[in-house]
């Protein structure tokens, strides 16, 4: 008898130490979205960025070890990412519209999320002439890794999951 009770007293410490442990990891609904707060501000802060070409608070936005994961099979990091956003924004006479929606989070740990977002994204754009513009529509969806650091939260790792870009209306297709 007093086998079986040592036995079922270790056990009863056993998956109370498992169970303590599965909830100090598990996030409450306050903390989700209070991270899901922060994540968004995040993401409006480098939107607004991009809105006025402030390459100094989009860069902010952007985490020291920065990877994105192109369409093309291409691996972007920060500097080049800071590259590709002034080419991009020389050829961007105006911003109409651009916004990004967090579609869904997966919390993952305290500090570490899966945000799946989706971009829209309308402007005038210069054609090869420097003087004529096209309005330019593009949509893109992402699976962003997002990270709290010291700093706060950061999207780290980012696959872009495909999109649509419409010129002057009309679908674009690539060749």
């Amino acid at each position: 008898m007093k086998t079986v009770s040592v036995i079922g007293f270790l056990l009863l410490i056993v998956s109370t130490g498992c169970d303590s442990n599965k909830k100090s990891t598990e996030l409450t609904e306050s903390e989700k979205a209070t991270i899901g707060k922060l994540v968004k501000k995040n993401i409006d802060e480098g939107i607004e960025a991009t809105r006025v070409k402030d390459i100094e608070t989009y860069m902010s936005r952007l985490p020291q070890d920065l990877v994105i994961y192109d369409e093309s099979g291409e691996i972007i990091l920060r500097d080049k990412q800071k590259e590709y956003a002034l080419r991009d924004w020389a050829i961007i006479d105006t911003t109409l519209s651009i916004k990004m929606d967090i579609d869904s989070i997966q919390f993952l740990k305290k500090d570490s999320v899966i945000v799946f977002t989706s971009q829209r994204w309308k402007r005038m754009m210069f054609q090869r002439d420097g003087i004529t513009t096209d309005t330019v529509l593009t949509t893109q969806k992402h699976k962003e890794t997002w990270k709290n650091n010291e700093e706060g939260w950061f999207g780290y790792d980012i696959e872009e999951l495909g999109g649509e870009i419409f010129i002057n209306g009309k679908k674009y297709i690539p060749e």
